[in-house]
């Protein structure tokens, strides 16, 4: 756990929050959740990153153990409740890759923008996020109302968003000799230079039933959103 973890999980005196803000080079006045500071010196640190890759199937993991031991449910209807998040993250998917990473003035866009600018920047949504979002429905929902199959479904969501994450990685940074994946990161690639294109990361399926798969004979440019360009001008 960082310096910059324990804030947000301990009422920090203001002595530490200066030094804070020091270690990570914001100004006197700059507001922890300020969304450029926020994201250049959080979201986008290497720390976060790599813990969303262990936070995320843990989580998960803990969801189905908890379903199986103590809400005692029906290992089957586990797994077809886990197999149907699983393939709901692919709509999911889309649905936030077209109209929330790429639409609106949210912390979300603004830092998708970034990615866009520096596709192999270490970014990420905040780990204490994604998890404690999680956390929190399986309080409400297992514990205290102990609704079952729901935290499985959240479970197969969370798996998927696991593999969203480990396919955008690898897409940027490895070269995969498996023709299938391939054409999943040439997919993917058209994207970060056509933007109103290819939202799929993991999957191409919801593109082709959306029509936004680019098709080089009927593909019309559109008009680039100013805060794109003003995040490329140098």
């Amino acid at each position: 756990m960082t310096n910059f973890d324990r804030f947000f999980i301990y009422r920090a005196p203001r002595a530490k929050i200066r030094r804070l803000k020091a270690l990570y080079r914001l100004k006197s006045k700059e507001s922890f959740m300020d969304t450029q500071g926020f994201l250049n010196k959080f979201a986008a640190h290497k720390s976060n990153y790599l813990v969303g890759f262990i936070t995320d199937p843990a989580t998960a993991l803990f969801l189905l153990v908890w379903e199986v031991f103590v809400l005692r449910t029906n290992p089957l209807a586990i797994t077809g409740a886990f197999v149907g998040g699983v393939l709901s993250w692919t709509l999911l998917e889309y649905i936030f890759h077209r109209f929330v990473y790429h639409k609106g003035n949210t912390l979300a866009h603004k830092g998708h923008l970034m990615h866009h600018e520096s596709p192999k920047l270490l970014l990420g949504m905040p780990w204490f996020i994604t998890s404690g979002v999680f956390w929190l429905l399986w309080y409400v929902l297992a514990v205290r109302l102990e609704l079952q199959l729901v935290i499985s479904v959240f479970s197969g969501l969370m798996i998927g968003y696991f593999i969203y994450c480990t396919f955008h990685h690898v897409e940027h940074h490895y070269s995969i000799a498996n023709t299938w994946f391939r054409g999943l990161t040439k997919h993917h690639n058209i994207h970060h230079s056509l933007r109103d294109v290819n939202f799929g990361v993991t999957n191409r399926f919801w593109d082709r039933v959306f029509g936004t798969t680019y098709r080089k004979e009927t593909y019309k440019p559109k008009t680039v959103p100013r805060e794109a360009r003003a995040v490329a001008r140098p």
